[in-house]
């Protein structure tokens, strides 16, 4: 599944979609994604890793790394938004004379309102991934400390469905 159109505030559509979030509160951050509940919720790790699959691409959902560190995968989908708007940022740059080269070039400033577009809403979701990223790195630690408390490990994730085959490797 491709990542969503985003919605008018900048966010890809998540489970609650249409409705407001009843766990976000004013102990989240102001830039906290509408669709994952907030830490202190039972159910954040889960709509943190629905909401970050959404950003990833298709074929992340196959890999059981992700669905063990929700971390992980908000690790990779962060450096990926770090990737796009860099990209973005070279593209604003190097349009102008790249548009000359081409017969076809077609109206420039549609092209860079385009760019700076994506460049935005990249940097945007950079933001809320971090958000994230940072409030799953702190469950884990809660956790890793509740464990050695007891004497134990934390609770293992369940494993997803194997990966269909895509070719080597």
């Amino acid at each position: 599944m491709a990542p969503s159109i985003p919605s008018a505030a900048g966010q890809p559509p998540g489970p609650q979609r249409g409705r407001a979030n009843p766990e976000a509160s004013a102990a989240t951050p102001a830039k906290w994604p509408g669709a994952v509940l907030r830490p202190t919720s039972r159910e954040f790790e889960q709509s943190a890793k629905a909401w970050l699959f959404e950003l990833a691409p298709a074929r992340w959902r196959y890999e059981e790394v992700f669905h063990h560190d929700p971390a992980e995968l908000a690790h990779m989908v962060r450096l990926r938004l770090e990737a796009t708007a860099s990209t973005m940022q070279a593209s604003l740059r190097t349009a102008p004379g790249i548009a000359r080269s081409y017969v076809r070039a077609g109206p420039l400033e549609q092209k860079l309102e385009l760019y700076a577009r994506e460049r935005e809403w990249a940097r945007a979701m950079l933001e809320q991934v971090r958000l994230v990223e940072d409030g799953l790195r702190a469950l884990y630690d809660r956790r890793a400390r509740k464990a050695a408390q007891r004497g134990g490990r934390p609770r293992p994730i369940p494993t997803p469905r194997t990966r269909p085959a895509t070719g080597p490797g």
